[in-house]
């Protein structure tokens, strides 16, 4: 019986994380905070006496209390958009740091759950240390301190061994923002977007964690608020599906970018949050960093993109002699031939087999780790298509394995490489091989 194995297409490059850069940002004057929600644990929470609208025409009250926004929503309708973007704010959200999203309303609805959570902010205290305006106390489990780092300013060290795969900090976001309001970089954002963006600002309980962030746009005709979002946000997507911008201040103001870099950004939907994860062992006083753009770049295509915003990398990679460094962009070159030679139609299985270790040697060797669940997956699909379901059934459980490290366990990439194991051990059990 023919079967099909559905797979995620792997991107030539997903730009994951914008550059960060150390200028400052205007005070906003201060606003009170309205309606605040403090609970003082994830067990025990303090009651609500004053619900929140969903969005500003809502009359329900049955709906209103029960969510998480501390602020009546601000709408607004844009010209060239079907359905109003609006800002709403909590103010408890991570232990009392607060959030600002700008969304439509159907988006907010998808983010009410992890919004309400107080669980995994309480949680992470462990990887991260808080704000004074925050309630809980220094973290116990940090293994980690900011520094100087010559010729960098502000860095992270390690203060102790942090093992491969390991979470070192956890970082939930100050703001969210739709793609709706960030156009192509020659494009002027909608007329609307200053005003939400100062609204979204001005509703920040801990307002600190945004204005220490830097400004890459300074000198030109772009809203302080957004110029901000551009240099430091990550992308993100939204359970709804929604491209968006998330800003996580704790790894955005500290940790500096390495093209060989030994930790990475690993975004999760439940629950918002940003986590640094160690794709290799680190040493105590090895300085902490991770990448602002796609892994296993050559050293030209990573100039040119640190370029947008004046960056020259004097990472460990970069500043390496030139013959270490054209070594390097040599095997990231040949992974790309690698990849097209294995999915040539005439490719015989012996000659897969071959190409596929010397692409594992490349990514063992350049430390593409995090890219090794969608490695895997392709060589699932390859394995899967000349009848070696053994082979597929081993890449696939390893391709799992990383990706529930390095992605979103809960994300569909995960779920689907889960519903493909489930397949290939059916078959493997009932001996069933699919014709090569």
């Amino acid at each position: 019986m023919a079967r099909h194995i559905y797979l995620l297409h792997i991107p030539a490059l997903n730009l994951i994380i914008l550059a960060l850069c150390h200028f400052a940002l205007a005070i906003t004057p201060e606003v009170s905070i309205q309606c605040p929600w403090d609970p003082v644990s994830p067990f025990r929470l303090r009651g609500r006496s004053c619900p929140a609208p969903i969005d500003d025409d809502s009359e329900s009250s049955a709906n209103l209390a029960k969510t998480p926004w501390t602020h009546p929503p601000y709408c607004l309708s844009l010209a060239h958009v079907e359905d109003k973007l609006c800002v709403y704010s909590s103010s408890a959200f991570n232990d009392n740091a607060g959030i600002s999203i700008i969304a439509h309303p159907s988006t907010a609805a998808t983010l009410v759950q992890a919004v309400s959570n107080p669980v995994p902010a309480w949680y992470a205290r462990q990887h991260i240390a808080h704000s004074p305006s925050t309630t809980t106390g220094p973290a116990k489990n940090v293994k980690y301190k900011v520094g100087t780092i010559p010729g960098k300013g502000k860095g992270v060290i390690a203060t102790r061994h942090i093992d491969q795969f390991q979470t070192i900090m956890v970082s939930f976001p100050a703001m969210i923002v739709d793609n709706e309001l960030f156009p192509a970089e020659e494009d002027e954002g909608p007329v609307e977007g200053p005003r939400l963006f100062r609204k979204a600002l001005a509703q920040l309980t801990d307002r600190e964690r945004f204005l220490g962030l830097a400004r890459s746009r300074e000198h030109q005709s772009v809203d302080v608020v957004e110029d901000v979002i551009r240099t430091n946000a990550f992308g993100i997507t939204t359970l709804d599906g929604r491209d968006a911008k998330g800003l996580y201040p704790e790894i955005a103001v500290t940790l500096n970018h390495g093209c060989d870099p030994n930790a990475y950004g690993r975004y999760t939907k439940g629950d918002l949050a940003m986590s640094a994860v160690a794709t290799r062992d680190i040493e105590p006083g090895e300085e902490i960093t991770i990448s602002y753009l796609p892994l296993g770049m050559p050293t030209t295509i990573r100039r040119k993109s640190l370029a947008n915003w004046g960056f020259n990398c004097t990472c460990s990679l970069c500043s390496a002699p030139k013959e270490a460094r054209d070594a390097s962009d040599r095997r990231r070159e040949r992974l790309v031939e690698l990849y097209y030679a294995m999915r040539e139609p005439d490719t015989e299985y012996d000659t897969l087999v071959e190409l596929t270790r010397e692409f594992v040697d490349i990514v063992q060797i350049e430390r593409l780790f995090p890219k090794v669940g969608e490695y895997y997956q392709a060589f699932m699909k390859l394995y899967y298509d000349y009848g070696d379901v053994e082979s597929a059934y081993r890449y696939a459980r390893t391709a799992l394995k990383f990706a529930e490290t390095f992605a979103d366990p809960e994300g569909g990439f995960c779920g689907g490489l889960r519903g493909d194991i489930r397949l290939l051990e059916d078959l493997l059990e009932r001996g069933e091989y699919p014709q090569a």
